[in-house]
């Protein structure tokens, strides 16, 4: 969780209200803030929404209890001249950092909060939000020392500029190799024989994103007083968002924003553009979910408190967000914002007007009775993770062009996507126990996740049983015999035929049909065993539940 510091008169003069301490700590809950600590005038909030990086600030946290505590109501608006500036994006960065959106505040009075704010601003952005500077990078130019226009090209190695905090010329490979942030960053560039350079129409240098600024134009200073902004990285959605929360915190405080347009492949983009999203919400489910009996008048005054505007059409609402909400993405958590403007303090509990008895769902007892089937035929049960990755899931079993349920913002290449299938992850099990006793009888009741555009998350989740063994006197025979022994139990009739799996021997394996259920099994074959690094041979079954 980000952790934001703010100065405590600068909030105020941002939001144009004083506060006490206690009402200031209650006003941060709004945000999803608790005060860590007061140090004289400087707070230290722990916000605790990691999808709002717009809050991550003194201007964000004001520009979101504006709206809350009534002082502004409705979608915040920010407008956008057009600068007359062009940026050219070079289509030899496509591998290495493709993407690219600009900005221009003019007007802006810098101090040393600012400077702090603005710095805060960027470095939560791109660590968090921009994981570690990989998918989002941010500079910020004095726009007086740029001339003309830009262009963001790939450049060789032995290029020069004097980086930021220092006074000599560099080549680009010598700051990966000598300048603190190239050795902190530098891995994320290294590898390719071309790097990111950011120049003006004389050849000064900029940038090198997403390393370092240069010292000449890459500096802010008290004397700056108009800003250029860059952001890169490898998703154009997602540095739009990073550009327009950094351009709102710089028109907050006072700066007039000003548009740029990029030219790429011989197509053109402008840069910032403040858009709109819509979400249908149902005021009945509304009211169910939130516990709150509100009228549709005070309904669409909760949703301008949440900066938002609304329109009633029957039983439902039509709910316009600002586009830089990427936290908004099912009616739900249009809910949650009402809650958040009423007050959840406001909500008044109820009594549990019917006492009930629990029980165990049928589900529940179904699944047991397939654990205790397995038990009885040997087998050890191993719990494996939901996440995993393309090359387990897809490369590693001889698969192509599968599509998956996947992760907006992974940690690691390790855990992108949903599994879809069990058996890959217990081959993985298997290799991480290699010099364990043999046989290996292993089996899992798991969740296997694939996209379902029928439902309404998109997503159908299906419980299956994966069952492995690793046993050079086990083969396709015995993995049937396992098959009709847990069918027999279970009451389920079934079908094989010939299965195309490449992961599978050829006439060593087949597909399943159980009705409407679907699986497969057999011997796992010599290219896959050497994908996982196993020796042993292996025989699977897996089957829907």
């Amino acid at each position: 969780m980000p952790t934001v510091e703010v100065e405590k008169k600068d909030l105020e003069k941002l939001i144009g209200k004083k506060f006490s301490k206690q009402e200031l700590e209650d006003a941060l809950m709004y945000v999803k803030g608790e005060v860590d600590a007061w140090e004289g005038n400087l707070i230290k909030v722990d916000m605790k929404d990691t999808n709002r990086p717009d809050l991550w600030s003194s201007e964000g946290i004001a520009r979101e209890l504006k709206g809350r505590l009534g002082i502004r109501k409705g979608l915040p608006e920010y407008k956008v001249k057009k600068s007359g500036i062009s940026a050219e994006v070079d289509s030899g960065l496509k591998n290495i950092r493709p993407k690219a959106a600009y900005a221009i505040a003019k007007g802006v009075k810098v101090t040393d909060e600012f400077i702090r704010q603005m710095v805060q601003l960027q470095e939560k952005i791109c660590m968090t939000f921009g994981r570690k500077r990989d998918e989002v990078a941010i500079g910020l130019f004095d726009l007086d020392q740029v001339h003309g226009n830009v262009r963001y090209y790939a450049a060789d190695k032995g290029e020069e500029f004097i980086p930021l905090e220092y006074k000599v010329k560099m080549r680009l490979d010598e700051i990966l190799q000598e300048h603190p942030k190239g050795k902190e960053y530098g891995h994320l560039i290294a590898k390719f024989d071309k790097f990111p350079l950011l120049t003006d129409s004389k050849g000064d240098v900029l940038s090198m994103p997403p390393i370092i600024n240069s010292a000449g134009s890459g500096k802010i200073t008290e004397k700056t007083r108009n800003l250029f902004v860059d952001v890169t990285g490898f998703n154009q959605e997602k540095i739009n968002t990073a550009l327009k929360i950094i351009c709102m915190a710089l028109a907050d405080r006072g700066g007039k924003i000003e548009s740029v347009e990029i030219k790429h492949k011989g197509k053109k983009l402008t840069t910032p553009e403040f858009g709109t999203k819509k979400i249908s919400v149902d005021l009945d489910s509304a009211r169910k979910m939130s516990g709150i009996d509100f009228s549709n008048k005070q309904f669409l005054s909760l949703i301008r408190k949440s900066g938002m505007v609304g329109k009633i059409k029957g039983k439902k609402a039509e709910v316009t967000y600002a586009d830089y909400r990427r936290d908004i993405i099912h009616a739900v958590d249009v809910i949650e914002d009402i809650l958040i403007s009423e007050g959840f303090n406001s909500i008044k509990p109820e009594q549990v007007e019917m006492d009930v008895i629990g029980h165990e769902r049928e589900e529940s007892i179904y699944l047991d009775k397939v654990r205790d089937v397995c038990v009885g035929l040997g087998l050890q049960e191993i719990l494996t993770f939901v996440l995993s990755s393309r090359e387990r899931q897809e490369e590693k079993i001889g698969l192509k062009g599968e599509k998956f349920v996947e992760l907006a913002n992974p940690v690691s290449l390790n855990w992108v996507i949903m599994r879809k299938r069990l058996y890959p992850e217990h081959l993985g099990f298997l290799f991480r126990n290699k010099n364990a006793d043999y046989p290996q009888r292993i089996f899992e009741i798991g969740r296997a996740l694939e996209l379902g555009p029928g439902n309404e998350t998109g997503v159908e989740e299906k419980e299956k049983l994966c069952i492995v063994v690793s046993d050079r006197r086990f083969g396709f025979t015995q993995m049937k015999s396992v098959l009709d022994a847990v069918c027999s139990n279970l009451g389920i009739k079934y079908s094989i035929s010939d299965s195309g799996n490449p992961a599978f021997e050829k006439g060593k394996s087949g597909e399943i049909s159980m009705g409407k259920k679907r699986g497969v099994l057999g011997e796992i074959n010599q290219k896959t065993l050497n994908e996982f690094g196993l020796e042993m041979p292996v025989s699977v079954m897996e089957i829907e539940l």
